[in-house]
């Protein structure tokens, strides 16, 4: 039998990439390992506040000009299968991201997925999921489904995703409430949803008091390793935080935490002072290594906040019949997978 051990480190204190004065936000990286593209280059999507920018690198760490590939989109998520790539994303209203933080329109919002065989040339949109029950509602906010990620579940395919919204007050803007999961047949759908959540804030959860943010889901040994990122009050700061909660879960519905305390968390300075929110992660069974890419806010309001991409490691250390066997990262450089 062997255990698992995981020991996380940032892999620079300085963010990896940073926002400019045309958008005070770079969001929701999702990636692409270099064995995965057909370029065997690494490749990174995110959102600024005018839709979803596709980068390129050699190394994971210094990335090539972007260009936009979705106008008007935001939270995306890539899935490969099968020389086929899928970029999930949440669509609001035209031109809605730039103004949500005014009151003066409901949010309104749904799924859709795009496909390509070679990430330059994408399909037209398909829609495979829209706000259904009532915990994807809000009579005053408006309907909401966001943060895709799809996970292969035996011949199945689970889209988890955030439904419904939950203002933070100090933020000025609204944050995603539940998290909930569908399943299908195929990456495209049609998807039957859960009727209910299968995580939400609770008071009395010191990391996930306010809203349950989003999860990323990767499959793990027997089950499933999870990353939340909860939104929540902290007392002692008065004001709100988001961190990184690690999860496990064997049936990829109901999950335990791994750790009491946050993976990742904002550290009161700099870059990443106030919130870390969502993430991405794959594992390298080469390299033995999970790695995350993360955005991060350095103040809670949304007329001051700006928001960057870091670079977590997760290192694997195995276990063996009393014996340790530690699993070492490769150095910097083009090959290295941090």
């Amino acid at each position: 039998m062997k255990k698992q051990n995981i020991f996380w480190k940032l892999y620079q204190d300085d963010p990896i990439l940073k926002p400019n004065f045309l958008s005070p936000i770079l969001a929701d990286p999702s990636f692409l390992f270099p064995e995965q593209s057909p370029d065997g280059l690494w490749h990174l999507f995110l959102h600024t506040i005018y839709g979803i920018k596709h980068y390129t690198s050699e190394d994971g760490i210094d990335w090539d000009k972007s260009r936009y590939v979705v106008w008007s989109a935001l939270r995306p998520f890539i899935y490969f299968e099968e020389g086929t790539y899928y970029l999930y994303y949440e669509k609001p209203k035209w031109f809605h991201v730039p103004i949500s933080w005014f009151p003066f329109r409901k949010w309104q919002s749904r799924i859709e997925v795009r496909t390509s065989s070679d990430l330059k040339t994408w399909s037209k949109p398909t829609t495979v999921i829209v706000p259904k029950f009532d915990f994807h509602k809000d009579a005053d906010v408006g309907d909401s489904v966001s943060n895709p990620c799809l996970v292969k579940f035996g011949q199945k395919y689970r889209l988890y995703f955030s439904a419904n919204l939950a203002y933070v007050k100090d933020c000025g803007f609204y944050e995603p409430k539940f998290i909930t999961v569908a399943e299908s047949t195929s990456p495209l759908g049609p998807f039957s949803y859960f009727t209910g959540p299968i995580l939400s804030p609770n008071e009395m959860d010191p990391f996930c008091n306010l809203a349950a943010g989003s999860l990323k889901m990767i499959p793990w040994r027997q089950g499933f390793l999870g990353f939340q990122n909860g939104i929540f009050w902290n007392p002692e700061r008065n004001e709100s935080c988001s961190a990184i909660l690690f999860l496990h879960s064997l049936d990829g519905i109901k999950f335990e935490r791994i750790s009491d305390l946050p993976i990742l968390g904002p550290t009161g300075k700099g870059w990443k002072a106030s919130h870390i929110y969502a993430c991405d992660v794959r594992y390298s069974e080469a390299e033995k290594v999970l790695i995350m890419y993360f955005n991060a806010r350095n103040k809670p309001h949304w007329t001051v906040g700006k928001e960057a991409i870091g670079l977590f490691v997760g290192k694997v250390e195995e276990e063996e019949r009393g014996v340790t066997k530690r699993v070492t990262q490769r150095g910097k450089g083009k090959n290295a997978k941090g």
